[in-house]
């Protein structure tokens, strides 16, 4: 039930497929990119919104355990106890960070140890940089140190952290720009191809062109269908690499991968259209 809406989607979207292929040719042929782009929205959205929204969650799960620390550190330095700081906080609102919270202070309620709680906190927010910090948090409140400096010092360089990658995804924004420049004109030359030499060729040219001998010459629409594989392979990548560059993770590069396969595969495919739409209409 968790997944209703996404497998929902799914099924919508190979429907439209299977009309697109199956009726759409014999009445309306240019309607089958624009049907293809469509189906690929339906079923591309959904999981592409799942994983980024997860993402998304964990950046902001990251930015209030910020927060959170700095309210622990100044309930525990007004003199309260850490169960009586640890109720204090809980009682603010930390957003998606707040059932964690709540979690975490009634397992020091039931009487479970701090450490131990402090370690399935860490492990629920599947968040890297909060198990790290939560990693010295715990071996301090081990080995007896005071515990409010080192929520402090983690605090801190939790931020110092954020910075660095502010500063780093500012830095690459231009790249990242660059990169969707480089795709776009990566298409218009597939379109140039497509519509403006390969019909000019024979086959015994296109054939010259290949640099293969006794080979049965490759059609126009056969190289249409290649230079869409490409198109979308292209997109793909260069959606993940695009995330990765400026977000450090691949899952914020499938937003970037869904968007340059859905627009690079509608402009090569409507782009390649028309002149057919156009002699079909004389």
């Amino acid at each position: 039930m968790k997944y209703l809406f996404e497998i929902g989607m799914a099924v919508a979207g190979v429907f439209i497929l299977i009309f697109n292929y199956m009726v759409v040719p014999e009445f309306l042929p240019f309607l089958i990119p624009v049907l293809n782009v469509v189906a690929a929205v339906v079923i591309g959205m959904p999981p592409v919104m799942l994983f980024y929204g997860s993402y998304r969650k964990k950046r902001e799960i990251e930015n209030q355990f910020i927060a959170f620390l700095r309210d622990l550190t100044d309930s525990i330095d007004s003199g309260m106890t850490l169960p009586m700081a640890l109720e204090h906080c809980s009682k603010r609102d930390y957003l998606a960070l707040s059932p964690y919270v709540k979690n975490l202070v009634a397992q020091v309620n039931w009487g479970i140890p701090f450490r131990k709680a402090l370690e399935t906190f860490a492990k629920s927010t599947k968040s890297r940089l909060v198990n790290r910090a939560i990693a010295t948090i715990t071996e301090t409140y081990r080995v007896g140190g005071k515990i409010s400096d080192t929520l402090n010092s983690v605090s801190k360089s939790m931020v110092t952290i954020q910075k660095i990658n502010a500063e780093r995804r500012a830095a690459v924004y231009s790249q990242i720009m660059t990169s969707y420049l480089i795709f776009f004109v990566f298409i218009f030359i597939m379109v140039i191809i497509q519509v403006m030499i390969l019909p000019t060729l024979t086959p015994s040219e296109i054939s010259e062109v290949t640099l293969i001998e006794n080979v049965t010459p490759i059609s126009p629409e056969e190289y249409q269908t290649i230079f869409t594989v490409f198109i979308v392979l292209q997109g793909f990548f260069a959606g993940l690499a695009t995330g990765k560059m400026a977000e450090g993770t691949l899952t914020a590069g499938f937003k970037h991968s869904l968007i340059l396969v859905i627009v690079g595969y509608a402009i090569f495919s409507l782009a390649t259209a028309l002149p057919s739409i156009r002699i079909s209409v004389i």
